[in-house]
């Protein structure tokens, strides 16, 4: 299905306000997904453990172990 901008703005027109309020939190939400900032705390914490693993691969934890481990706990 093509849509033009211009069918979307004539379906907004008609809507009550507090519709509009929430397709402008779909909207937002949908840009952030489209290009997402990865903080460069994020990145460096990734960096860090791609060395650590390189330094000791033996290290590495199964992901499957860590989710049981977490369920446990809760």
């Amino acid at each position: 299905m093509n849509v033009t901008v211009e069918q979307l703005t004539e379906k907004l027109k008609i809507l009550p306000e507090n519709f509009l309020e929430r397709i402008w939190g779909y909207i937002d939400g949908l840009s952030e997904e489209i290009d997402p900032e990865i903080p460069e705390w994020q990145k460096n914490e990734v960096r860090d453990s791609i060395a650590e693993y390189k330094k000791n691969p033996d290290s590495a934890h199964d992901l499957e172990d860590v989710i049981r481990e977490i369920e446990e706990e809760l």
